[in-house]
C-alpha cells in the first residue's frame, strides 16, 4: 500500500511480506519521523497483514528434516538431524555453529521421526523460554518494587503472555508462551514488562501505559516491532 501527500504525490510506500517483514520505500530526503509515523498510524494494518500470513504459514507443514530453519532468540538456526546406531541415545537438542542438532534413537521409526523431533525442539523451546523469562522478570520485578511472581511457561495460540495479580499471600502468576524465546531479547523484555506491570495495573488503562512507558521508554516501538514480527515466530 502506498501513504501520500495531500497533494496526491506519492511518497510512502509500506509493504508486508510472507515472511512477516515490513519494507518501507520512501523518497530520498524524506525524513525518518515521517517514516515512523506513517508506519504507527498503520499498525492496525500491518497486523492485519501478519495475522494473514500467520493463518498462511500454519498450513505449511513443517516436515522436521535437517535444512530447516528455526528462530531462537532472533536469530536463524539450521535443523540437523542425525539417527543413531545406538538404542540409548538422547535425541536432546543440542545448539552449536548456527545449527540446532537432534540425534534421533535407533528405536525411533522413520513414520514416527517428525513428531519426535518436534516434540524434542518444544521441550527445549520451552526450557530456555522457563530460563529467559525467570531472569528478565526478576529484574523488571525490583525494579516496580514488586515480589517476585510464580513464572509459567505454556502453549497459547494467539497471546504471548498472561498475568494474575497478586491476591492475600500469593505473589501472582505470570504465563508465557514458549514461542516468545524465538524472538529478539528486546521483544522478550517487552513481554515480561508488559505482564510485570499488570502486578501492579490488572488492567490496560492509562495507569498501566504509564507505568509500562517509564520502565521501558520505548514500549511502543517494541509493541509494534512484535505485532509486525511475531508471524515469524511459529513452530
Amino acid at each position: 500500500m502506498s501513504v501520500t501527500r495531500t497533494d496526491g504525490r506519492q511518497t510512502l510506500s509500506l509493504s508486508v511480506h510472507p515472511g512477516g517483514e515490513v519494507t518501507v520505500a520512501a523518497p530520498k530526503g524524506e525524513r525518518l519521523s515521517r517514516i515512523v509515523e506513517a508506519v504507527a498510524g498503520k499498525r492496525e494494518w500491518i497486523i492485519q497483514q501478519q495475522e494473514y500470513f500467520r493463518q498462511i504459514h500454519r498450513t505449511w507443514p513443517r516436515r522436521f528434516v535437517s535444512g530447516e530453519s528455526y528462530y531462537y532468540l532472533g536469530r536463524q538456526f539450521r535443523l540437523k538431524v542425525t539417527r543413531s546406531r545406538r538404542a540409548d541415545q538422547s535425541g536432546t537438542v543440542q545448539m552449536s555453529a548456527g545449527k540446532l542438532n537432534i540425534v534421533v534413537p535407533k528405536e525411533i521409526d522413520a513414520v514416527e521421526q517428525a513428531d519426535f523431533v518436534r516434540a524434542q525442539m518444544v521441550d527445549w523451546y520451552r526450557e530456555r523460554t522457563q530460563t529467559q523469562l525467570n531472569q528478565v522478570v526478576s529484574r523488571f520485578c525490583e525494579t516496580l518494587g514488586a515480589r517476585q511472581p510464580v513464572v509459567r511457561v505454556r502453549d497459547f495460540s494467539r497471546r504471548w503472555g498472561s498475568a494474575q495479580s497478586p491476591a492475600g499471600d500469593s505473589c501472582g502468576t505470570l504465563t508465557f508462551n514458549w514461542r516468545i524465546v524465538m524472538a529478539p531479547r528486546r521483544l522478550i523484555e517487552y513481554v515480561a514488562a508488559h505482564e510485570a506491570c499488570h502486578l501492579i495495573h490488572n488492567d490496560h488503562s492509562q495507569d498501566f501505559w504509564r507505568l509500562l512507558a517509564r520502565i521501558m521508554p520505548d514500549c511502543e516501538t517494541r509493541r509494534i516491532e512484535l505485532a509486525i514480527e511475531g508471524a515469524k515466530f511459529q513452530l
